[in-house]
């Protein structure tokens, strides 16, 4: 059976041309004038490899070529063009592009990009396995509270992707979860600047920059100061914009904030015995209890309910939250839980 190969080259001449190439190496070729045509293609068909031009229809150069990576990153992906300065090699480079051909280029040099690429995509399909794998031990690791085994598996997973967004975030993470507020920023900072131009899964950097600011000296603790029992219990389910607005009322004086960390435990980290709470505290006015899990309304409660004293207060929300979140369900099953 032929190979299938999608081409997607807005000059007509040269489409034809790789086309007649490809074609004769026993590539079955769809063709298409910019990435946005072929899209259909992709949503409807599976594809061997991709070839496609850096600008691809779009004025500005790798736009597209991002916008594919993005909505079909298992895919291999050869990126063309005459605009492929140090700058865009670097980018393609993040982007894990399987290779990269400056315009022009010869037959040959086309059907040996197009080999390597074949050839590199078992071995790439095992290294994405072992990327997810790795990153998913790490989260697991977090929300059960186990940071240092994080560590290992984080390692593992840049030794692949060394400037992917979501790695620098988690090891930002794990800085903040250990009282390293400076690294920790430098790490979120990093990761926003890389962001900008791909889909990051959580933990979101502005929020860890957010928390690490609101944090104000308070270090981690293993349990928040017995004499912030009765203190109002501020629920946050935006941390980025939340916590800026300061405490609704009817929240005066010193409280206990209790935020996520956007990190979900679901998948494998929920077969563990529930997302893990940790502890901020020092002189100012606010403890923090940080969630490793998802705000969700039983999570939220049990951790109220693990404070013990420190978690008698009020709870107090803004509208955000508010709509989120049953405070009155939460109330209720923090007062039933018996840990």
């Amino acid at each position: 059976m032929s190979r299938r190969l999608l081409l997607i080259e807005p000059d007509a001449s040269g489409r034809a041309m790789m086309d007649r190439v490809l074609a004769a190496e026993g590539f079955a070729v769809d063709t298409a004038a910019s990435a946005a045509e072929a899209r259909p293609l992709l949503d409807a068909g599976q594809f061997d490899l991709v070839v496609c031009d850096e600008l691809a229809g779009s004025r500005t150069a790798l736009e597209e070529v991002r916008r594919l990576r993005r909505k079909y990153p298992t895919v291999p992906l050869i990126v063309t063009g005459a605009l492929l300065s140090r700058r865009v090699m670097q980018e393609l480079l993040r982007l894990r592009v399987a290779d990269a051909l400056a315009k022009p280029f010869t037959p040959g040099e086309l059907r040996d990009a197009v080999a390597r690429a074949v050839e590199q995509k078992t071995a790439g399909h095992a290294e994405a396995l072992e990327y997810d794998v790795s990153i998913t031990d790490a989260r697991r690791a977090i929300a059960l509270g186990l940071v240092r085994r994080a560590r290992a598996p984080l390692a593992r997973a840049q030794a692949m992707s060394p400037l992917d967004s979501e790695i620098l975030a988690l090891w930002a993470l794990l800085a903040e979860l250990d009282g390293q507020d400076e690294e920790a920023d430098r790490g979120y900072r990093a990761a926003l600047a890389l962001r900008d131009e791909e889909a990051c899964p959580p933990p979101d950097p502005h929020e860890g920059l957010i928390r690490v600011a609101a944090y104000a000296g308070a270090r981690p603790a293993p349990a928040l100061r017995p004499d912030r029992a009765g203190q109002p219990l501020w629920l946050i389910t935006d941390p980025a914009t939340e916590l800026r607005s300061g405490a609704p009322p009817p929240a005066e004086g010193p409280l206990v904030v209790v935020t996520g960390l956007g990190l979900s435990t679901e998948g494998p980290a929920a077969a563990g015995p529930g997302p893990c709470t940790f502890f901020r505290d020092g002189d100012g006015p606010r403890g923090f209890a940080v969630l490793a899990g998802a705000m969700r309304a039983e999570a939220i409660a049990a951790a109220l309910a693990a404070l013990a004293a420190p978690g008698t207060g009020p709870l107090v929300a803004a509208e955000p939250t508010r709509a989120r979140l049953d405070l009155a369900r939460i109330d209720a099953l923090r007062r039933t839980d018996t840990r």
